[in-house]
């Protein structure tokens, strides 16, 4: 068996001062791209100097640094390949405590899990359950090493079954948004028998061609049908088809250059976060922080802003989510629970999230929050969690 060994996330000082040192020594464009840009042709200007300038003057590195180094970290290989990962046991309850396996997507990190898991790990009320968690960087994010030509997320799913069984964990549940999804799901469907149950807050699926939406499930898929386009190769996806077809051309364009490294992730959360709750904003001290953790984070751990965009070269494509997520092969066959969001990239009505299962069990309809709903709405995922998990999970 690999060892699991403990690993230290701390950063070298020369490395912290030349990420600022370069920040500083950025100049950013003075004006738009054409004289009424506004937010047409990509993030305001306005919003591009607000971000950058808390990066370089007000974030704090330090802080950040304290709270990933909190946890415990591990890496193993599995493989030959390296996966980085937190491991966390229960603060409470250790011996009925519920194994569960949190996976993100792109341009997360493990960090987006950050203002769950304490509410996770130690419930207030006893009748809440408590969770062990585990929480990966996908291959090729952070420390983990990149995939091989041709990895797929259902290929993560396997890595990840024996992560959780070398942990001691032959009865888990799995929790997952973005990319992760797929891998959860792969994890569901029955192939993987340690797996009992699954909770996502992203769940394509298209209903019935009969069905008829409600108001607020036509204004949900009005606003995603934006973002994608009428094509999904027009609208808000161009990243998506630069990182499915030339990833190193762009990957070493951002490799060493963290306002690309803003641009490019920070558009994400410009986009697909809900901008009328005041948790997701750049007015808000949380937010920027989250995100500024989160690009710092891809600029200390190169190549991975390169080799995290094969996610997008080897898997699912946009524009047949709801036909692969519908294959008998690939319905989720344990207990299923969704949590869905207005301002997700798919916000999925309850009658498409039912032709992806054949076991849904949870469907949580949110009036607000986005795509990155564990940093948005960290309580109502911790609250979503907790009934869905404490009611289904049965190891």
């Amino acid at each position: 068996m690999s060892e699991i060994t403990p690993f230290d996330p701390t950063i070298p000082q020369e490395d912290v001062d030349r990420l600022f040192r370069k920040l500083a020594d950025t100049r950013l464009p003075e004006i738009p791209v054409v004289p009424d840009a506004g937010d047409d042709y990509g993030p305001s200007l306005e919003w591009i100097n607000k971000l950058y300038n808390h990066w370089l003057h007000k974030f704090s590195w330090p802080a950040a640094q304290k709270q990933i180094s909190e946890w415990h970290h591990y890496t193993t290989s599995i493989e030959d390949m390296k996966v980085h990962f937190i491991h966390e046991k229960a603060r409470t309850r250790s011996a009925s405590a519920i194994p569960l396996l949190l996976v993100h997507g792109w341009p997360g990190t493990f960090f987006e899990f950050q203002n769950v898991m304490h509410g996770l790990l130690d419930p207030k009320d006893e009748k809440h359950p408590t969770f062990d968690l585990v929480v990966p960087s996908l291959p090729g994010f952070c420390w983990s090493q990149g995939p091989p030509r041709g990895w797929t997320l259902q290929n993560t799913a396997r890595i990840y079954d024996v992560l959780m069984k070398r942990l001691g964990y032959n009865s888990y549940a799995c929790q997952a948004g973005d990319w992760g999804h797929w891998v959860v799901r792969e994890l569901g469907t029955g192939r993987y028998p340690s797996c009992k149950a699954v909770h996502t807050n992203m769940c394509p699926g298209a209903p019935p061609p009969e069905y008829r939406m409600t108001a607020k499930e036509q204004k949900a898929m009005d606003r995603a049908q934006w973002w994608m386009g009428e094509k999904l190769d027009e609208g808000h996806m161009g990243y998506a088809i630069e990182m499915r077809t030339r990833p190193q051309t762009i990957g070493v364009a951002f490799n060493d250059n963290p306002v690309g490294i803003m641009m490019f992730i920070g558009e994400k959360y410009n986009e697909l976060a809900d901008p009328n709750i005041g948790t997701a904003t750049l007015d808000n001290e949380q937010f920027n922080h989250d995100i500024c953790t989160t690009l710092s984070l891809y600029f200390f751990t190169p190549p991975s802003i390169m080799t995290s965009m094969l996610c997008y070269y080897n898997n699912v494509r946009h524009e047949v989510y709801t036909e692969f997520n519908a294959k008998e092969e690939n319905l989720i066959r344990v207990p299923l629970g969704v949590s869905t969001f207005p301002y997700d990239a798919f916000p999925v009505p309850k009658a498409g999230a039912e032709t992806t299962t054949t076991n849904l069990k949870f469907f949580r309809e949110r009036d607000f929050g986005g795509h990155f709903a564990c940093m948005e709405c960290p309580k109502e995922m911790v609250g979503d969690m907790r009934e869905f998990f404490g009611e289904h999970y049965k190891a």
